[in-house]
């Protein structure tokens, strides 16, 4: 029986009417396993996975398929999204197997859980005779299954074991970037040719970089990214947002997910590039993406849900792309000076005459092609994309996958906060605000715990790295933008127990996993970059900021012990450890925290914004504050300025206002050494 009806996941519950025996993950499918001496299939997807809809369809819904499927296996479907955990213990057996890695995902796994055979995506006759391969091995070869697991199991726990000597150098900067740069398309921008993935973590350190060393080169790759990735088919011209990747090398045609963290990351990476380069567009990207955000993601209890999926009416992209007559339809007289802005069957033509909407040129340059005015131009442009958006709002919608997850809301809560920063946008901070009270409330308990997913108001599943990491650089960047204390009190009580319950005696990086989950079969712990941020690295910046602002000195050397313990990878390894890499840069800066006491603190907080001074972390009250960094500094009728590395305060200055601009002139660290 299939029992996916009552799952929370909207993913699973895409799978409730399959013929396949689906359980959830948990002890009572792999009790079944165990009572019935079975191998246990473990089918990992999310619920905007386009490939995971075509094998479903192909296989899954297939009732031949199905009935061998519950005659050989237990058969679980897990959730990405919801269970990390478990996505990152199968995807790297899935790796070592077969060189690859992606959803869905597919492990055929003992009832023990050590993996026995895996792979992605599978075209029907293909799973048909894996199914039947692997079922008649279990049943005459075990003891060859039971050794290939164990030899499987074996590897990901010594890859685990691995020891992270660090280094004491200085970290070699510009051959660091050049790792980086390596890999660039200097041509369409981003790296590699195709599939090109945002990759925001990577761009927002190579902007730190660019602008701290004022090297002109990195800078121009940053800028041709982030014009190539706004102009493309990627972005969602009409509503705002940006698909997870492009299936091309030029970001022309998307692969049509859309992903509360790819948007909340890109959120934040085009306000600060507004702010660094002096380039409006990158400021009218971010509140697009902002709005996007708000309209379509937005959760009516509290927070934003996940992702929008990839298909429609069972055809991936068809809510997105145009033919040629609908548009005509739609705008009339205005279809001329459309079609050359947006290359209708021309650049912008994908295939079966459809069309996906991108920026052949900019609104200047539309204006100076057609003998507008500038004004004249963005008129035309809001007046037809709102006709086009009134119109595609008919069509059937993408599903909305509504669970809320704790980590993603908490890059989305940082991003929020840093783009009301940068660009002054009073209603990003109030947003940023609304959707930290609602965890605060929701998924943190009293003793500092978190939970992980919130589908219809409830939370569950305990709380992976990523959740503390990510809602606590969330909360320590909504304070920089509001002086509320109680947000930095929270985010200390979630380092206090991720310190408590996610360390480990030998390293001094964190598991993913804390010691009051359910055992696993590897307790794993992330340390690289991909489309997320390693949490790990997160961690590290969590635990610097609070150092300095409470003065606690075990939370700095817990820090530069694990930004010590990934330096001596960043040489060979640097594009997988963007955020280390960020994390250490602003640590050789050195970063320093500026602290206001006084009538002006307020006003000093928002000038400080619009500012491109990444190193600087904000702290400030009104009036007395018990907050260690900020403790006897008040002076009643006075607003004071201090200028604090690593907790310790240089002398006041009452002209804040000479302070920032010094910090904007003069920030080159070491002498102008992370160039050199």
């Amino acid at each position: 029986m299939n029992l996916l009806s009552r799952a929370a996941s909207p993913y699973l519950r895409q799978h409730q009417d399959n013929p396949v025996h689906w359980m959830e993950w948990g002890d009572e499918a792999f009790a079944r396993a165990r009572a019935e001496n079975k191998l246990v299939l473990v089918s990992i997807g999310y619920a905007a996975c386009h490939w995971c809809h075509v094998m479903a369809h192909e296989s899954f819904e297939d009732p031949a398929i199905a009935e061998s499927m519950n005659r050989h296996y237990v058969c679980v479907k897990v959730d990405r999204e919801e269970r990390p955990d478990v996505d990152q213990i199968y995807l790297e057996a899935v790796q070592l197997m077969t060189g690859r890695g992606g959803w869905p995902l597919n492990c055929f796994i003992m009832p023990d859980g050590r993996p026995v055979f895996g792979g992605t995506y599978f075209r029907p006759e293909q799973w048909s005779a894996v199914l039947a391969r692997l079922a008649e091995a279990w049943e005459k070869e075990s003891a060859g299954v039971i050794q290939q697991a164990e030899h499987l199991t074996d590897h990901l726990r010594r890859m685990e074991a691995r020891m992270w000597p660090g280094s004491s150098r200085p970290v070699p900067w510009r051959d660091v970037y050049q790792s980086f740069a390596d890999r660039f398309d200097r041509t369409q921008g981003g790296t590699g040719k195709a599939p090109k993935f945002p990759m925001p973590c990577e761009w927002r350190f190579l902007l730190r970089y660019g602008w701290m060393a004022k090297d002109e080169a990195c800078l121009a790759q940053v800028r041709l990214t982030l014009d190539r990735m706004a102009a493309g088919g990627i972005h969602d011209h009409l509503a705002g947002g940006f698909a997870r990747y492009s299936v091309d090398g030029e970001w022309k045609v998307p692969h049509f997910e859309k992903m509360l963290y790819d948007n909340a990351q890109l959120l934040e990476l085009y306000a600060e590039a507004w702010s660094a380069l002096d380039e409006p567009r990158y400021r009218e990207v971010a509140l697009g993406i902002a709005e996007f955000l708000e309209r379509e993601l937005a959760a009516p209890g509290g927070g934003y849900c996940s992702s929008l999926d990839a298909d429609s009416e069972g055809e991936e992209g068809a809510f997105y792309v145009w033919t040629r007559s609908e548009l005509e339809g739609i705008l009339g007289d205005r279809f001329a000076w459309f079609e050359d802005l947006c290359g209708i069957e021309g650049e912008g033509l994908w295939e079966d005459g459809k069309n996906v909407l991108l920026f052949r040129y900019s609104l200047d340059e539309l204006a100076a092609r057609h003998g507008w005015g500038r004004e004249e131009a963005e008129r035309n442009w809001e007046e037809a994309r709102r006709d086009l958006l009134a119109a595609r709002e008919q069509r059937p919608r993408p599903m909305l996958d509504d669970k809320v997850l704790t980590s993603w809301n908490g890059l989305l809560i940082r991003a929020l906060s840093a783009a009301y920063r940068h660009t002054g946008e009073a209603e990003l901070r109030r947003r940023a605000r609304a959707a930290a009270d609602f965890l605060l409330e929701r998924a943190m308990r009293s003793d500092g715990r978190l939970w992980h997913r919130g589908w219809q108001g409830v939370f569950a599943i305990e709380g992976f790295l990523e959740d503390y990491a990510f809602f606590a650089e969330g909360l320590i960047e909504l304070y920089q933008c509001t002086f509320e204390e109680h947000y930095l009190a929270a985010a200390r009580a979630l380092a206090e127990y991720v310190l408590a319950h996610f360390g480990d005696a030998d390293s001094p990086l964190f598991f993913f996993t804390s010691d009051t989950a359910p055992p696993a079969l590897v307790r794993k712990k992330e340390t690289a970059d991909n489309v997320i941020p390693s949490s790990n690295a997160a961690m590290a910046q969590v635990l610097v900021a609070l150092g300095d602002i409470f003065g606690e000195s075990r939370y700095r050397e817990r820090a530069e012990a694990m930004l010590s313990a990934l330096s001596g990878e960043l040489h060979a390894y640097a594009p997988v450890y963007a955020h280390w890499s960020q994390a250490l840069l602003m640590e050789s800066a050195p970063a320093a925290t500026v602290a206001v006491v006084g009538p002006e603190a307020a006003l000093f907080r928002d000038r400080a914004g619009g500012r491109y001074l990444p190193h600087l972390r904000l702290a400030g009250s009104e009036g007395p504050s018990d907050l260690p960094l900020l403790r006897d500094k008040y002076r009643p009728g006075a607003t004071l300025a201090y200028r604090c590395e690593r907790g310790i305060c240089g002398l006041p200055t009452g002209d804040w206002r000479a302070l920032l601009a010094a910090e904007r002139a003069n920030w080159n660290p070491d002498g102008g050494t992370a160039g050199g």
